[in-house]
């Protein structure tokens, strides 16, 4: 079974945290994310098919997005 946890620490603690979890026998991993970092596998997975012309955008005018944000 995999867990991810998220915490939010202080910069001046960062260090003294991912030695702490790293530990601790059960943690595989220690891994800082950027706040601007994508992580949603299906928002990378999207970008990646279009990356590589497995998908190709659909056309939307400003009405149309504005009808989608507002229902």
């Amino acid at each position: 079974m995999k867990y991810k946890l998220e915490i939010e620490i202080a910069d001046a603690e960062i260090s003294f945290v991912e030695r702490f979890f790293k530990n601790i026998s059960f943690v595989k991993s220690v891994k800082t994310i950027a706040n601007n970092e994508i992580t949603n596998p299906a928002i990378l997975q999207s970008i990646e098919n279009y990356e590589k012309g497995k998908v190709t955008p659909a056309p939307l005018n400003l009405a149309e997005l504005k009808a989608m944000t507002d229902a």
